[in-house]
Order: C-alpha cells, then structure tokens, then sequence
C-alpha cells in the first residue's frame, strides 16, 4: 500500500472516530426500537413506560427544592442526534428530572438531545388561548447544544427562525431594536422552519 492511500485511511478513521453520537450507547440501548414522538403524542397513556429518543428546542424551564422540569419543542434528529429541523405535527412535550437542572445551561432558544421515558399525559392552556395535552416524560440523559444560534426568542410570524447571538451577547426581546441580529445566511440555513 503507498504512502498517499495509507495517509488517506488514516484521515477517514480519524474523522470518523469525531462523529460520534452525543447520547451514550448504554442510553440508547433503553430506547423503544421504531416508536415515534408523534404516536405517544397522540396516545400518551398506550405508550407509559417506553423510551424515546428525542431532541429539540427548550421552550422553558421550571425549577423547584423537588426537581426540573423543561418544555420542549419537538425536532428530528439527524444520525448523530443533532435536532436539525422542526418536526410537523409533533409538538410540545414536558421533561422532569430530580436533578436541578441550571438554567443557564439550559436556557430558552437552546437545543437539546436527550433520552425519556413516557410517565403520562398533563393538560395546560397553551400560550393563554388554547388548552394543550404535553406528553410528559421522565428524563435519562441530555446533552445541551453549544451553539451560537437561538430559536424561538421572539414571537412573531417567523419563531422558529434562528437568531445569531454573539458570545456574550444580552438578548434583545424587540426585534426593531436596532442591535437585534439578524440570521447570517450560513450552510445552516437548512437548519430552519420556515412556517
């Protein structure tokens, strides 16, 4: 084997070995094979018990002496578990863990790929006009998304587009403020839902 083909299986093993998935095998292992958010949604109850496999954008976290709990907008996953898109129809669910869970590494506009298992169904007003049904899950593992991109920060008629926020950046809540950024048109822009 010459030289140049031998450097070249090197850089596609090690490339390779960096694509790992962000949940860890052991965890993966517990999830229900071939069940989808969309079922549970439709029938939490039928499904108590499995694991899912999900990830998405925080909507919000509570915190209290007895635990966490975050609401989640539904996305799917690409195969390293990343949430690369908003997934029609599937909606909202809720996550408790026991764990304090701090919100600043989980704060509102970021993404997240955890592991849960379905605990039943919970009926909130959603939003303040409409009574919603979250499925409600029990948490296993999360891994919260570094990225300098925030979604649903601003209500309007576009909430999922993603947001550019700069490190250190204080987040602006007009988005006629003239210091609000706009999305840079980057090879995420397949990333977004345009409603």
């Amino acid at each position: 084997m010459n030289t140049a083909k031998t450097i070249g299986l090197l850089a596609l093993l090690v490339s390779l070995t960096g694509c790992g998935h962000v949940i860890s095998q052991a965890a993966r292992d517990q999830v229900t094979p071939n069940l989808d958010f969309t079922e549970v949604r439709q029938n939490p109850e039928v499904h108590r018990g499995e694991t899912l496999l999900l990830g998405g954008v925080i909507v919000g976290l509570k915190t209290e002496a007895e635990g966490s709990e975050l609401e989640v907008y539904n996305w799917g996953l690409d195969r390293w578990g990343e949430p690369v898109a908003v997934d029609d129809g599937s909606g909202r669910f809720l996550v408790r863990t026991e764990r304090l869970l701090d919100p600043v590494v989980y704060p509102p506009g970021r993404l997240v790929t955890l592991t849960a298992t379905v605990t039943g169904v919970e009926e909130r007003s959603l939003l303040g006009v409409t009574n919603y049904r979250y499925p409600v899950l029990q948490l296993g593992e999360i891994y919260s998304w570094q990225s300098p991109y925030r979604y649903m920060l601003y209500p309007g008629p576009y909430p999922y587009r993603p947001i550019y926020v700069e490190e250190g950046t204080r987040l602006r809540t007009n988005p006629y403020d003239p210091s609000y950024y706009n999305y840079p048109y980057t090879p995420y822009d397949m990333r977004y839902f345009w409603p």
